[in-house]
């Protein structure tokens, strides 16, 4: 008796704890590390715990404090966890349940194929143990990714069956979020009259959510919403009504910052087609918080707007700048529909390259329509593949209720023979059927796996060319044109002297048109091949450049670079990146510095090369410097080689260049 009680009484003091830790960890007035820190303890606490309802309960809560705090990563694990320890103790809410955080997972990372995927699972999960009340939420998430992949008419056929579902049901949060989802995609299709409707109508159901914990959010999300469509008419007077009744609502900055910051760029755009003088301060404050969150589809708004809020005050060299940055983002994390808006801007910022950037524009509108396709393929191939295993299941079962009716009726009619022979063809039968399922699983189990390695691999092939573009680019520029630009130099010499030295010197830099001709053509060939693989050393190799910036300049210049260093076991990849390097500087110098003296070391310690490039010139300010192709492509090797870059410089003093490059 005692000991019974002594075990409840334990019972009772973790949850009580476990609760006070989650319930700190929630409090938006301490800051992130503290609560990060109630969270962390939570997690010790688990640990421990033996695999029972109880502990996947507070894993599930664990999960959402991560989700809070925006530790995604974290958030991922704890998922996981939770699903394992769900299979283990076959839960099947529990594996549906968690099969549907996981989805959240991917759903906000944008890796929609994957979300759809989990969705899907977790819905089949909730039909088989004929659990109906999180079906209905599933669905809208999958409508709401149709809805991100511009499948229109899709999400919108999807959420008017689900608002068939619910319509005697008492679930208002679900009709809110149905309102606003459908609201979202008529505003997609510009049927903006529509969308208000919907918005309106989600706007007046929030008055029966007082109750939620997140009422003023959605409140506030419903006035943006609105303030967005009026803004997509160029009613910007009434969109800055809704945005300043969302922002009036609650402080945002705590609790949701990702709304807030949405909100004051909504507020700042439309302050700016009004010609607010107050509306660049709202959207450099927007870009800062979506910065601090690394919000990057909410950074390449804030970019765009910002570009379009320059280049409408004729700063171009502004304007050109966000929205390149704008663009490359944009295209790095494959968010298109930014993207064709930073190039139909970029068009009529950059009017010289007009031709290219509509070129762009076109092809990927091409590409976005044929994705467009293949998307919705995909995803009914999802559906498919999901209905396919629910459908394996259900035969299986079949398969086994036939079995065990056989099983009773051989061992019915086997008592009245041999009680003995009958048990020992059951032990059998049932020992085969265990294999049997056994070999579904793994099979299922490889097909998943097989699935998302496919998914895995085409990521990597996309990100795999991106990366081998930026790397030709730097080659161009870096090899090709600093040695075309080199050889004109030192030929233009002759439109001033023809004298017979003057002739021969000139014919020894258009031999070096020979070399250009074939590094191109090695470029062309194979762009992974070592450049310094010729007889000269890489000794030679840069002082032949400090050598060439003499002929080509009055610059007196010298190198001195360490004999004990043995260049052989350096990586080719370094080497051609400490060249590269060398020729950016010494160009810089010759066109900038106004320096008449260059001077270089190169030295080596056990794990580092250690290189430093002096000048007497004129200088600069490195805190106010713009920086140009040049030092920007200095900057990115050496960050491709984790190496460490100084810089320091005042003006009328030169400049020193030092650089830690580990081996």
């Amino acid at each position: 008796m005692s000991c019974n009680l002594k075990e409840k009484n334990q019972a009772l003091n973790f949850n009580d704890n476990t609760d006070t830790l989650l319930s700190r960890s929630y409090n938006f007035k301490l800051d992130k590390k503290q609560r990060d820190n109630y969270v962390n303890q939570v997690l010790f606490v688990l640990s421990d715990r033996p695999n029972d309802s109880l502990t996947r309960h507070y894993y599930f809560k664990l999960a959402g404090r991560h989700y809070n705090l925006n530790e995604s990563e974290k958030y991922l694990k704890t998922c996981r966890k939770v699903y394992d320890l769900s299979l283990e103790s076959k839960d099947s809410l529990g594996i549906a349940k968690s099969l549907q955080y996981l989805g959240d997972y991917h759903y906000n990372k944008f890796t929609n194929d994957s979300a759809y995927y989990y969705y899907s699972k977790a819905e089949k999960t909730y039909l088989n143990i004929k659990n109906n009340e999180n079906i209905d939420r599933l669905k809208l998430y999958k409508a709401n990714i149709l809805f991100y992949e511009k499948d229109f008419s899709g999400c919108e056929t999807a959420v008017i069956n689900i608002l068939k579902n619910i319509k005697n049901k008492n679930d208002i949060r679900l009709l809110y979020d149905c309102y606003i989802t459908l609201g979202n995609t008529l505003e997609g299709t510009n049927n903006t009259k529509q969308a208000l409707i919907y918005y309106n109508k989600a706007d007046v159901i929030t008055n029966q959510l007082k109750n939620d914990s997140q009422y003023l959010s959605l409140k506030a999300q419903t006035y943006n919403y609105l303030g967005k469509v009026f803004q997509k008419e160029n009613k910007h007077t009434k969109a800055i009504y809704y945005f300043d009744k969302a922002l009036s609502l609650l402080d945002f900055r705590n609790m949701e910052p990702l709304l807030y910051a949405n909100l004051i760029n909504n507020l700042g755009y439309s302050k700016f087609k009004l010609h607010d003088k107050s509306a660049v301060l709202y959207l450099n404050k927007a870009l800062k918080i979506r910065d601090s969150l690394k919000n990057i589809p909410g950074i390449v708004s804030s970019k765009i707007n910002l570009s379009e809020y320059y280049f409408n005050k004729n700063d171009i060299k502004k304007a050109l700048l966000f929205n390149t940055e704008a663009n490359t983002l944009a295209h790095d994390n494959k968010i298109f529909e930014d993207e064709l808006k930073s190039l139909e801007l970029l068009a009529k910022i950059d009017v010289k390259n007009v031709t290219f950037y509509n070129n762009r524009f076109m092809k990927l509108t091409d590409s976005l329509q044929n994705n467009e396709r293949k998307t919705r393929n995909k995803f009914a191939r999802i559906e498919f593949e999901t209905d396919e295993i629910l459908n394996q299941k259900k035969n299986i079962e079949e398969e086994k209720d036939k079995i065990s009716f056989q099983r009773w009726l051989i061992l019915g009619f086997s008592l009245f023979f041999i009680l003995v022979i009958a048990l020992l063809y059951l032990a059998k039968l049932q020992h085969n059927k265990n294999k049997e399922l056994q070999f579904e699983q793994e099979q299922r189990k490889a097909n998943e796996e097989i699935y998302q390695l496919m998914l895995d691999q085409q990521s990597k092939i996309d990100e795999g060319r991106q990366t081998e573009k930026k790397r030709i680019a730097q080659e161009l520029h870096d090899g090709i044109m600093s040695k075309l630009t080199s050889t004109r130099l030192n030929l233009f010499i002759l439109s001033k002297k023809t004298d017979e030295e003057t002739i021969k010197k000139c014919l020894l830099h258009i031999a070096e048109i020979q070399n250009i001709e074939k590094e191109i053509r090695a470029i062309s060939h194979d762009l992974n091949k070592d450049i310094f693989a010729g007889k000269d050393s890489f000794k030679s190799i840069i002082t032949n450049l400090f050598d060439d910036l003499k002929t080509i300049s009055e610059i007196n210049s010298c190198i001195e670079i360490d004999d004990d260093i043995n260049w052989e076991t350096v990586e080719a990849s370094i080497k051609m990146h400490i060249y590269r390097m060398f020729q950016e500087a010494l160009q810089n110098i010759r066109k900038y510095s106004k320096a008449n003296i260059v001077s270089a070391h190169i030295s080596k310690d056990e794990n580092h090369i250690h290189i430093e490039i002096n000048d007497n010139g004129i200088g600069f300010n490195v805190e106010k410097v713009k920086s140009g192709i040049g030092l920007k492509n200095i900057l990115s090797r050496v960050m491709i080689i984790n190496g460490k870059l100084d810089i320091k410089s005042n003006v009328g003093k030169g400049t020193q260049i030092s650089l830690i490059i580990p081996t």
